[in-house]
């Protein structure tokens, strides 16, 4: 749920203060609860693991000799978000509009998750720079913010361990005018603890919401880097064509299924009359079905609109070439056809098929010409659906073509070349084509595809913030749960899926207890051979970590080849793309992305708002050129180039160039690593260890098939 406040220029209001301790009273009753081993494991989970135990006991011998101060708390007209928390000056903005609309009967657990959430910034504001060590210049140590969510994960953790005098509390008091009048607001401290937690188990983890300013953390929001230009950073220019911050996300929605549709590759893909092969293969159903997890994580206010936003088969489709602008290259000669495991994957391409060649007057691949066709099909669809969800969606899709154009191919290193710039690197060899040099894009490898698979698998089946989730209702799954739940419905065994079933079964049996002796009898039934959550995360990773270990090494040995002195004009996904903030075109990729879905969004708004002259499909293909057939670049290029000469010499380092490729070719085998040190960490915080995430012996250790909970994790979940 979200309440926007359009105006950009906010303005703090003088007649009218609020004040509120009971976030501050809540963790100080805590921390005198806990012993200091307790307290710091308990904030661990919080604020991360980086921050040594000693920081943490400082924090709570400083709340215990009550030192900690509440941070002021301003209201705010046209905030743009309900609250926010700004580090620098340690104050805490409410949203006018917000405010007023919890005074009109709005429910107040919205006010209590909001003042939770901002205070939660505050103390990791306090333990990253006030208690944090300092190095020899002075310098705080630490990380300068948690990594996630943090203010949203010291709510939920609030609503489960919080322990007010009473169940009515006060959440703020507010005091308007020149006579100090005073209003108390108050909620039932039970009904909105267990609201907050379902919003938690709702949709946790998005944090993927710009927020402009980087010393400010906002309430259901987080923040980027302003030198990462993603997709969604990118179509934040909407909102200068009269887009929402929900009509964006719903746009948005569109684009992120295209680039999770390459979860779905024909190599892990098993057809229907194919045996289960865990996990060398996982259905088409599976697959679809843990990107939906996915979705209800990322898109947090997609519940109320369940209809529209459930992933499906034909939603999401498979990955394709042409929807990424990606060269479908093939070069293994034993390569399958992929419409063998389902017909919606693009045949197989292999030479000398026409389409991996360069067209002599467009200077550019001729596959280029499929994504275009796709792009115009999507703008097509949104222009028949209007301003609806699925004209939107069809939108999105179509703008994470464009977008691709100048992240994927090398139009930015050609522009550049024109422009002048004659040292930098094409990542193309010169073909008989009009303009010498052609436009290319590179091909997209397993590695890559392992790359996509493991991250998003590894933050929702290793997150801690999760570990002791308790349902809402019989039948509330944790995402965790859902996608071992799909996982283990591929496994050839199905014990492994029967004994996990019965354990939720059994906890949803638990659901009225109070929360620490619900805490209590799942840990007594996790032990021994029933140790099912552990062992169905072992299972999983074993299986995984295994098969695709063995295969990333010979993935890798496809790249390296250099298209500058083979005479190839077939580069790799990872020689060319830009998408990542470590290359030095990437925001002038992305600054070009912008300035053609800017042009496209106007005229998509005016032909939805009756403009029948306006022609978007025309203005979104007349982007796909070759540089030296197109000028509206040119002083944006120039410009980039005066302004960034440290950027435009590394593009002209093949050595330097050479060596981003080769991190992102590795991407698959660093992606493995992470998970599998996820996985260590994971179920050694399950087990209630603290010993050295790196050690063999504990990895092989937490791969075997019983006993994840100790005596330990019992005494720690008793507390937390």
């Amino acid at each position: 749920m979200s309440f926007k406040a359009t105006a950009i220029k906010h303005i703090d209001l003088s007649d009218q203060r609020l004040h509120s301790n009971l976030a501050l009273d809540l963790l100080t009753k805590v921390a005198g609860q806990l012993t200091t081993e307790q307290f710091s494991a308990a904030l661990s989970t919080v604020y991360g693991s980086d921050i040594p135990a000693h920081t943490y006991h400082a924090l709570q011998q400083r709340l215990l000799a009550h030192q900690i101060e509440s941070p002021k708390i301003i209201l705010t007209e046209a905030l743009g978000y309900e609250a926010d928390y700004d580090n620098r000056e340690q104050i805490v903005r409410i949203d006018r509009g917000f405010f007023r609309r919890i005074e009109q009967g709005l429910d107040t657990s919205w006010l209590l998750d909001a003042l939770l959430h901002e205070f939660g910034h505050h103390i990791d504001n306090i333990l990253r720079h006030d208690l944090s060590d300092r190095d020899a210049e002075g310098n705080p140590v630490l990380a300068s913010d948690a990594k996630g969510e943090e203010g949203q994960r010291f709510s939920r953790w609030m609503a489960l361990r919080g322990e007010p005098d009473a169940n009515e509390v006060t959440i703020v008091t507010c005091f308007s005018g020149y006579q100090d009048m005073s209003q108390e607001i108050t909620v039932q401290w039970k009904t909105a603890a267990e609201q907050i937690q379902a919003r938690y188990n709702d949709a946790h983890g998005n944090n993927d919401v710009i927020h402009t300013d980087p010393d400010r953390e906002a309430f259901e929001a987080g923040h980027e880097d302003d030198h990462q230009m993603t997709h969604r950073r990118i179509e934040a220019v909407l909102s200068t064509h009269g887009f929402d911050r929900d009509e964006i996300e719903a746009v948005y929605f569109g684009n992120w299924l295209r680039d999770y549709s390459q979860l779905l590759d024909p190599k892990i893909v098993r057809a229907t009359n194919m045996p289960k092969d865990f996990p060398d293969v996982l259905s088409r159903d599976a697959l679809t079905r843990i990107v939906d997890v996915l979705a209800v994580k990322r898109f947090r206010w997609r519940r109320n609109f369940a209809q529209h936003f459930t992933v499906t088969p034909a939603m999401l489709g498979v990955y394709r070439p042409s929807e990424h602008i990606d060269n479908p290259k093939v070069t293994d000669a034993n390569a399958f056809d992929p419409t063998t495991r389902d017909p919606d994957f693009e045949p197989l391409v292999q030479e000398p098929n026409p389409l991996l060649g360069i067209d002599y007057d467009t200077s550019m691949k001729r596959y280029i010409e499929r994504s275009v066709a796709f792009m115009q099909a999507e703008l097509t669809i949104a222009m028949k659906e209007k301003r609806t969800f699925a004209g939107m969606r069809a939108f999105g899709s179509a703008l994470h073509v464009l977008e691709d154009f100048f992240a994927h191919s090398n139009f930015v290193e050609l522009s550049l070349i024109k422009n002048g710039h004659s040292e930098v690197v094409p990542w193309t060899s010169p073909a008989p084509c009009k303009a010498g040099l052609p436009l290319v894009t590179g091909m997209f490898g397993a590695t890559d595809v392992l790359a996509s698979v493991a991250g998003p698998l590894g933050a929702i089946l290793f997150s801690t913030e999760d570990v002791t989730y308790k349902p809402i209702k019989a039948g509330d799954r944790s995402p965790r749960e859902q996608v071992l739940l799909i996982l283990l419905e591929e496994h050839h065994n199905p014990s492994y899926l029967h004994t996990f079933n019965t354990f939720l079964t059994t906890r949803d049996e638990w659901l009225d207890l109070p929360f620490v002796e619900f805490l209590q009898r799942s840990a007594l039934y996790l032990q021994g051979l029933s140790a099912v959550v552990g062992n169905a995360v072992g299972i999983v990773m074993k299986d995984m970590l295994t098969h695709l270990g063995e295969n990333v090494d010979d993935w890798q040995t496809r790249y390296g080849q250099d298209p500058h002195l083979n005479g190839s004009t077939d580069p790799t996904h990872s020689q060319l793309a830009k998408d990542h903030a470590e290359h030095p075109l990437h925001v002038l990729a992305g600054s070009l992305a912008i300035s053609a879905v800017s042009d496209v969004a106007k005229a998509m708004v005016d032909y939805w708002n009756g403009d029948t002259s306006a022609d978007p499909i025309s203005i979104a293909t007349a982007y796909f050129k070759h540089p030296q057939d197109s000028h509206w670049q040119d002083d944006q290029v120039i410009a980039w180039a005066a302004a960034n000469p440290a950027e435009l010499r590394r593009s002209q380092s093949k050595t330097e160039l050479a060596e981003i490729s080769k991190t992102l070719a590795h991407s698959g085998s660093n992606a493995l690593e992470q998970m599998r040190k996820d996985s260590v960490a994971y179920l050694m915080f399950l087990r209630g260890e603290f010993l050295d995430k790196d050690s063999p012996l504990w990895f092989l250790h937490s791969l075997t098939p019983f006993g994840y909970l100790s005596r330990k994790v019992l005494e720690y979940l008793k507390l937390i």
